[in-house]
Parts: structure tokens; C-alpha cells; sequence
């Protein structure tokens, strides 16, 4: 990768808060007519409730070397990708659950042949909306909705 390569990521990354990859997902985004709805039903939006995400950490290691690999890498996956990065996460998106796990194994393989440094994780759909109703999720990876706890929530909220 060449320093003039190097900047221009860097300048995506600051000017859009990401550098994509693949090609566009559809991602309604946390527009506010989805918030009300997840607030007022206690439901995903119907393209956020289908959303999952493969996650790469690079922890420490966002730097131009470990970009090299990174996008060596991703030019070597024989399975189809969308995806984005800035300098802290990347995250590739599908709409099946079993794809992206599946895609999750590929990836941690490849990044031990390519030397890319990171941890990985999952999730379902944007961390805001965990944010925004905890009581909702178990974890980041299981959106729980029981109308018995959120009552006993509300309840004492």
C-alpha cells in the first residue's frame, strides 16, 4: 500500500467516519422514525431485526502495515463481502445469521494466514440500539424482547 493510498483511507475515515468496502449494504440507519419505532414496540426495524454483523477489533493495531494485510486479505475471500472500517472496528454486514457466522470462521482463518491482527466478535443490528433499551438484550448478539421484564422495568423506572 502506498502512502498516497494510506491518506486517502485516512481521509474517508475523517471525513465520512468510515472507509467501505464491498459493495453498499442497505442499512436504513438510525433514522428517527426507526428509534421511535423500536422505543414505542420494543422491535428491531424489519431490515435492522435481519442485520448481523462480523466484527474485527483492531484493538492496538489499526496502522498502514496491518492494512496491507488486511486488504490483502480481503482481496483473497472467495465469499462475498460488504462491509466498513474506520480506526477503531470493521464490520462486514449480511442479512443471515448462519452466512455471517459462517463468514466469521472464514475470516479468523484468514487472518491467521494473512497475519492480520485483531479479535472478532458478532452482533445484531447497531449498538445504539442496545444503547438505547438494555433491558431489551442479553447481549450484543441476542436481542431479547420479554414484555414481562420491560414492564417490571418501566415498573420501577
Amino acid at each position: 500500500m502506498e502512502e498516497k493510498e494510506f491518506k486517502e483511507i485516512e481521509e474517508n475515515i475523517k471525513r465520512f467516519g468510515w472507509f467501505f468496502l464491498g459493495g453498499e449494504f442497505e442499512c436504513p440507519g438510525l433514522k428517527k422514525e426507526n428509534i421511535r419505532f423500536y422505543l414505542k414496540h420494543h422491535k428491531l426495524p424489519s431490515l435492522c431485526d435481519k442485520c448481523y454483523k462480523a466484527l474485527l477489533f483492531w484493538e492496538d493495531h489499526y496502522s498502514k502495515e496491518n492494512l496491507e494485510k488486511f486488504f490483502k486479505m480481503v482481496n483473497s475471500f472467495e465469499i462475498k463481502h460488504e462491509g466498513k472500517f474506520n480506526r477503531r472496528i470493521v464490520a462486514f454486514h449480511f442479512r443471515d445469521k448462519n452466512k455471517m457466522l459462517h463468514f466469521l470462521e472464514h475470516l479468523e482463518k484468514k487472518m491467521q494466514e494473512f497475519g492480520v491482527k485483531g479479535i472478532t466478535q458478532w452482533r445484531r443490528s447497531c449498538k445504539a440500539y442496545q444503547d438505547l433499551k438494555p433491558e431489551l438484550w442479553e447481549n450484543e448478539m441476542e436481542f431479547m424482547p420479554d414484555t414481562e421484564k420491560i414492564k417490571e422495568h418501566n415498573h420501577y423506572t
